[in-house]
C-alpha cells in the first residue's frame, strides 16, 4: 500500500473489525506466512487464524520469536506495548496490516483501561493526531472497507528480499571484541532486530555459560544458536542457590525487563563467584528507556559496552521500523551543549492538552530522566484525563517537566472501604494509601495535587529550575483551592533533600521496597490549607511516634529523616488511635505491616500493665515481633501452614483481646464508628 522499495510493509486499513478480517481472508490464503494477529476481539477471526491470535497482554509470548506477516487489530484498541512486540518479530518480507476503527474522532480506546483512571474506555484524540501525523509522514494511506473490493497482493520484489542473506560482518567484529574482553560486565545494547540474542548463543560455543532472562520463552532465539547444553536459570532461582559454580560467565537475556534489585543480586551473586556476566539489552521500547536503566544499573562498575547496528532481521533503512520509531518515540533528542544559565530568562507555564508538539517533546526529556518511563506513560501523557503537564522553557525550549494529578474529595462510605482494606479504586495513589497505610482518613477527604514526575535537561540542573516548577505547581494548587500538594518518591538522601528544600514534610514510609527500584517508597506533603496543615501535623507525629517500632522492619536512616519521639516510653502508650487500626486488622482487612506500629505497642502494653499470665495471649504476635518480623521463622516454629495462616492466628489473638474491652466506653466508639 506504500513505498514498494521497502523490505517490509505496512498496510493500514479502516472499518469494523468482523468486516476487515471477512475481506482480508482471500488475501491471507493468497500469501502464504504466519499471520501472527494481535486483537481484542478474537471472535471475529475466520478459522485459518485463530491459531496464530493473541491478546494484546499475551504478547511478551512473541520474544525471541520471527514471523513472516500479522494483522495489528486496533480496532477496539492500540496496546503500543504490544504493537512494539509485534514489529519486532517480522522478517524482512513481511506484511504488518494495521486495521483502524472506522471513526477515529468517536473511537473510545480499550487501551485507556490500562493507564486512565477511569472504568470505562476514553477518547484518546491526542494519541490519534499523533498516528495521523505519523502515518502522513510515511506517506502510508489509510483503505476504509468500502475500497477494500480486491485481494491484496505482496509485491514479487517484497517476496525475492524475504530470502536475501544476512548481513553478519558485524555480529562476527563484535563477538571477537566481546571474547577479546577482560572486563567483569559485558553489556551488549541493541535495538530489536539486531541479532543480540543470537550473538549471545554463539558467545555460549566458546566460554562455559549459564543463561537467565524473565522467562525462558523469550529465549527461543538464543538457544537456537547457542551451545544445546547451556544451562538456563530464572532469575529468583539463580539467587536462592546463591552458587555459580559450573559457569564462567552469567548471561543475562531481556536485561531490561528484569526489576533492578534482582539484577543488582544477579550481578553480586556473579561478583562473589568469580563469574563474569554478559548482559543483553534494548534500548527502547516496552521494557522502559534503557539509556536510563544503564545509568541507574552500571553506574560506578567496571563495565565494557558493545553495540549493534545493522539490523538482521529487516533490511538496514527499513521503514517499518522507522514509522515504529516515530510512532513510539524511540531514541532521545540531542542534547543541549550550550545551555543558557539565566533564572531570569526561564518560563514555567501549563503545558496545553492538546499541545501534540510539546507533549512529544516532554515524553523525550522523562525518558532521560526516569529509566522506568515505558510506552504506557507515552500513552497516559497524550491522553490521561486526571493529568496536568507543566513546563520550564527557555527561548521555547524545553528544558523541565512535570506531570501532576488531582487527587481527594472521595466520599465518606469509599474511604471507610479503602480504610478497611475491602475497596482500592482506581487513582488517588498518595490519597489512598494515607487512608490505607497511615490510618488517616482525612488524606483522601480533602482536595490535593500529587507530583507525578518531575525531569530537568541534565545540562540545566542544579540551578534550581526543578525547585521553582514544584513552587510554580504549589502556587497554582493554592490557586484551585487544593488543601495540600504531595509526593511520592523512591527514597535516596538526594531526593529527600530535595523534597524538603521545596517544603515538604515526610508523612509516610512504605514497609516493602519497591520490586523495581529497589528502594523504599515514601511520600511527603506540603500544606495550603488550615486543613492541609492539620493532617501533614498529624501524620508527622505519627510518624515520628512510630518510628521506634518501625525501624526493626524497615532499613532507612531514620535518624536522619525524623525526630525521634520518646512518647513510646510513657505507661500509657496505647491511645485511641491505636485501638481504631487494631480494630481495623482484626476485624477488617488493614495490613499487618500497616499496623505494626500499634501491634507493638499494645504487646508492651500487656507485658507491662497486665498479669504476666495474660501476656500469653498473644504468643504468636509476641514471638513474631521478638523476631524482628521473622514469619518464616515463626511459622515454622509455630507450626502453622503458611503467612496467611501466620496472620489469622494473630488476628483472632488481637480480636479476643479487643473483645474482653467492649465494656470499655473508648472502644465501643471505636468500633461503632468503623461500621
Amino acid at each position: 500500500m506504500h513505498n514498494p522499495n521497502s523490505n517490509r510493509m505496512l498496510w493500514v486499513l479502516q472499518g469494523e473489525s468482523a468486516q476487515l478480517f471477512e475481506q482480508l481472508g482471500t488475501t491471507f490464503e493468497q500469501n502464504t506466512g504466519d499471520w501472527i494477529t494481535v486483537t481484542y476481539q478474537p471472535d471475529y477471526l475466520p478459522s485459518s487464524l485463530i491459531a496464530n491470535a493473541l491478546k494484546p497482554h499475551q504478547t511478551k509470548q512473541l520474544l525471541g520469536q520471527q514471523y513472516r506477516h500479522a494483522i495489528f487489530d486496533a480496532t477496539a484498541g492500540f496496546n503500543l506495548d504490544a504493537f512494539a512486540m509485534l514489529v519486532g518479530t517480522l522478517v524482512k518480507g513481511s506484511v504488518l496490516v494495521l486495521l483502524l476503527p472506522k471513526e477515529l474522532s468517536s473511537w473510545h480506546d480499550q487501551d485507556s483501561l490500562r493507564w486512565n483512571e477511569s472504568h470505562n474506555p476514553i477518547n484518546v484524540p491526542n494519541f490519534v493526531a499523533h498516528l495521523m501525523e505519523t502515518l502522513a509522514e510515511f506517506g502510508v494511506s489509510i483503505n476504509s472497507t468500502s475500497l477494500l473490493k480486491n485481494a491484496l497482493s505482496i509485491p514479487p520484489s517484497l517476496l525475492m528480499m524475504a530470502d536475501d542473506t544476512r548481513d553478519l560482518a558485524e555480529q562476527q567484529v563484535t563477538l571477537k571484541q566481546l571474547l577479546n574482553s577482560n572486563k567483569p560486565i559485558n553489556v551488549l545494547v541493541a535495538k530489536r532486530g539486531r541479532g543480540k540474542s543470537a550473538l549471545a548463543g554463539r558467545f555460549s560455543h566458546y566460554q562455559r555459560c549459564i543463561v537467565t532472562a524473565p522467562n525462558k520463552s523469550a529465549l527461543t532465539t538464543f538457544f537456537t544458536f547457542a551451545k544445546p547444553d547451556t544451562p538456563f536459570f530464572a532469575p529468583d532461582e539463580l539467587i536462592v542457590q546463591s552458587k555459580i559454580d559450573v559457569a564462567d560467565y552469567l548471561v543475562i537475556d531481556e536485561a531490561a525487563m528484569i526489576p533492578l534489585p534482582m539484577l543488582e543480586k544477579l550481578l553480586q551473586l556473579a561478583i562473589t563467584n568469580n563469574c563474569r556476566v554478559l548482559l543483553t539489552t534494548t534500548v527502547d521500547g516496552y521494557e522502559g528507556t534503557g539509556q536510563g536503566f544503564l545509568l541507574k544499573l552500571l553506574s560506578g562498575k567496571t563495565c565494557q559496552y558493545f553495540h549493534l547496528h545493522t539490523p538482521i532481521r529487516w533490511q538496514a533503512g527499513d521503514m517499518l521500523e522507522q514509522f515504529s520509531d516515530r510512532l513510539l518515540l524511540n531514541g532521545l533528542l540531542p542534547q543541549d551543549d550550550n545551555p543558557v544559565i539565566s533564572s531570569l530568562s526561564t518560563q514555567y507555564s501549563k503545558v496545553e492538552r492538546n499541545d501534540v508538539d510539546s507533549l512529544r517533546s516532554i515524553f523525550y526529556l522523562l525518558k532521560m530522566a526516569h529509566y522506568q518511563t515505558t510506552l504506557i506513560d507515552l500513552r497516559r501523557l497524550f491522553d490521561a484525563q486526571n493529568l496536568s503537564v507543566w513546563q520550564a522553557t527557555i527561548d521555547n525550549r524545553q528544558i523541565a517537566a512535570a506531570l501532576t494529578l488531582t487527587e481527594g474529595n472521595l466520599p465518606d462510605e469509599l474511604i471507610t472501604q479503602v480504610w478497611q482494606g475491602t475497596r482500592r479504586p482506581k487513582g488517588n495513589l498518595v490519597a489512598q494509601s494515607l487512608v490505607a497505610h497511615a490510618g488517616e482518613r482525612l488524606a483522601a477527604k480533602l482536595r490535593s495535587v500529587r507530583i507525578n514526575r518531575i525531569a530537568v535537561m541534565e545540562a540545566y540542573r542544579r540551578q534550581h529550575i526543578a525547585k521553582q516548577l514544584v513552587q510554580t505547581i504549589c502556587d497554582h494548587a493554592k490557586v484551585q483551592n487544593n488543601d495540600f500538594v504531595s509526593v511520592s518518591f523512591a527514597y535516596s538522601s538526594s531526593n529527600y533533600q530535595f523534597w524538603t528544600a521545596c517544603g515538604f514534610v515526610l508523612v509516610h514510609v512504605s514497609s516493602h521496597k519497591q520490586a523495581s527500584s529497589g528502594s523504599y517508597s515514601v511520600m511527603a506533603l506540603k500544606p495550603i490549607t488550615q486543613s492541609g496543615h492539620l493532617l501533614t501535623y498529624k501524620l508527622k507525629q505519627k510518624l515520628q511516634r512510630n518510628t521506634y517500632w518501625l525501624k526493626d522492619i524497615i532499613d532507612l536512616p531514620f535518624n536522619d529523616m525524623i525526630i525521634s519521639d520518646d512518647s513510646w516510653l510513657l505507661s500509657s502508650d496505647l491511645d485511641v488511635n491505636d485501638l481504631d487500626e487494631l480494630v481495623g486488622f482484626a476485624y477488617f482487612h488493614r495490613p499487618f505491616e500497616a499496623s505494626y506500629a500499634p501491634l507493638c505497642r499494645l504487646n508492651r502494653y500487656i507485658q507491662i500493665h497486665q498479669q504476666s499470665s495474660q501476656a500469653s495471649s498473644f504468643p504468636v504476635l509476641s514471638a513474631l515481633l521478638k523476631s524482628k518480623n521473622n514469619q518464616a521463622l515463626v511459622i515454622n516454629s509455630c507450626q502453622l501452614a503458611g503467612k496467611q495462616a501466620l496472620m489469622q492466628t494473630i488476628k483472632h489473638e488481637v480480636k479476643t483481646w479487643l473483645a474482653k474491652q467492649a465494656s470499655n466506653a473508648i472502644f465501643s466508639e471505636i468500633v461503632s464508628k468503623d461500621n
